[in-house]
């Protein structure tokens, strides 16, 4: 869990998402010195080409070609291979699984799976380097046992001699900087969080086996306040957004399919790995977001009192 952070290396690296909708698929170019600068510029697919990430700690300019701006926040970067960063809480609902070797981006590798210790599904699986244990391959899957993502490393050299300024972060000529208003990470403090939601907060009675409360954090957006309630079993995501508007969530270019939550009309949506499902009940506004079915969902939403 923390190889990246000891680990420099030049790779080519692929992600893949899988999705109701198709593919989508990058390709990037991967630069990362020990213990927390990274250098991304993307290869593929068209409308990302020439794009970059420069990542410097908590630090990350976001250098879009297309509008030419440069997208700055300050909101620490979880490292890909953290799985969460709680390894307790991996290891209390997952069983891991030695499978059998391979070889990814020329590299022997140990294959891990990681299947849920209440439901048997298997929702994870890594393939760890076998001597840096840098994870060189992930997968994660849907409920039915199809694969929802993937991130491979396609080359990679291990090296410490990447020169400085890979990772100077000037702004190109033409260019503005725009500061993204992401808010901080969810704080664990959740006591003090509900006490400044401005209403009364609601909250699930039932959840899967193995999800617990792990944070909470407030957002203002267009001058309403939302209240973010973040649900985890140490891979797999569970987050609960509240407010006391009429401010439904922005499903884009999404079109929401409709159900029913007991009486209440609700809707929600794919997009690769996860749903997103929408309803109203006692003067607030509700989004459940996670990577499950929609019928957990459902059976989540319909405890929220």
């Amino acid at each position: 869990m923390n190889a990246e952070r000891v680990t420099s290396y030049v790779a080519q690296v692929q992600e893949m998402h899988f999705g109701p909708g198709g593919s989508v698929a990058t390709i990037s170019k991967e630069e990362h010195l020990a213990p927390d600068e990274t250098h991304k510029v993307y290869l593929a697919p068209e409308n990302l080409y020439g794009d970059s990430v420069v990542i410097h700690g908590s630090d990350t300019f976001t250098y879009d070609a297309k509008t030419k701006r440069v997208l700055v926040s300050h909101v620490p970067q979880a490292l890909p291979d953290q799985a969460n960063g709680n390894l307790g809480l991996v290891l209390a609902n997952y069983n891991p699984v030695i499978g059998e070797p391979k070889i990814v981006a020329g590299r022997p590798t140990i294959s891990c799976a990681l299947v849920n210790r209440f439901t048997g599904e298997l929702v994870m699986r890594l393939w760890i380097d076998s001597q840096t244990r840098l994870i060189l391959q992930r997968e994660t899957y849907h409920p039915n046992g199809t694969v929802g993502s993937r991130t491979q490393f396609e080359d990679i050299r291990y090296t410490v001699a990447i020169p400085p300024e890979v990772f100077s972060t000037p702004v190109p000529a033409g260019y503005r900087v725009v500061n993204d208003a992401e808010p901080a990470p969810p704080s664990t403090d959740v006591a003090r969080i509900l006490t400044q939601a401005g209403f009364s907060p609601a909250g699930p009675h039932y959840l899967p086996e193995g999800f617990a409360l792990v944070g909470a954090d407030l957002a203002t957006v267009k001058g309403v306040k939302t209240l973010h309630l973040v649900y985890s079993d140490g891979i797999r995501s569970l987050s609960l957004f509240e407010n006391a508007s009429d401010a439904g969530p922005n499903f884009g270019s999404l079109k929401p399919i409709p159900t029913k939550i007991g009486n209440r009309e609700a809707q929600y949506v794919y997009e690769g790995t996860t749903t997103l499902l929408s309803w109203k009940d006692k003067g607030l506004v509700f989004a459940l977001v996670g990577d499950l079915e929609v019928k957990d969902l459902k059976a989540i939403a319909g405890s929220v009192s």
